[in-house]
């Protein structure tokens, strides 16, 4: 049984948790799962036979009911994971106490929309390369060595557009007065 494929030795589990599919998803479905989810724990379940590596199972209905429920506690943990970080995400955007309103007031609107014009009439003023630096390392992400490499710079020379780049948009800040928020030490990274 040691040189056989795992999808030969495991057809029998394949097979009978396709027999047993009602059973599985009523115990799914028992354990509080929505329509959904229990369609995607079943899935799961079969995708998790067919990577199996392992030895024969002594009682494999027991062993299928026993990886099921697994299956259920590892989506609940990350059910709870995902809400820890919405929460978190809107604690941080709304206030600790959640009551502040997401809308923007309306000179809220008018102060965005002139920062937004000033930062888009400074990055026009910048010379292209660097605009281009900026926008591939801020707003798509991409790490300085690899803009390096694209463009055909050294690394040293990216980091040099950067500055010139937040150099830039500190000034603008700059004429925004005390509103403006500090700049973080992730906006002065390069």
């Amino acid at each position: 049984m040691e040189g056989m494929r795992p999808e030969v030795k495991n057809s029998g589990l394949r097979q009978l948790v396709t027999e047993m599919r009602p059973q599985l998803l009523r115990f799914i479905a028992s354990r509080g799962c929505s329509q959904g989810e229990v369609e995607d724990v079943y899935q799961e379940l079969y995708l998790k036979l067919i990577e199996r590596r392992g030895g024969p199972v002594d009682n494999a209905r027991a062993y299928l009911f026993q990886v099921t429920n697994n299956l259920i506690r590892d989506l609940r943990r990350g059910s709870r994971r995902q809400q820890g970080r919405d929460d978190g995400w809107a604690r941080s955007h709304y206030g600790q106490d959640l009551t502040s309103d997401p809308q923007p007031t309306p000179e809220k609107s008018v102060l965005d929309r002139d920062l937004l014009e000033r930062v888009e009439r400074s990055l026009a003023e910048m010379p292209p390369r660097t605009a281009e630096i900026l926008r591939l390392y801020r707003v798509e992400g991409i790490g300085q060595k690899v803009i390096a490499t694209r463009l055909g710079l050294s690394l040293s020379a990216v980091e040099k557009h950067l500055q010139r780049a937040y150099r830039a948009l500190r000034a603008v800040q700059a004429t925004l007065g005390d509103d403006a928020a500090t700049p973080t030490r992730e906006d002065n990274r390069v």
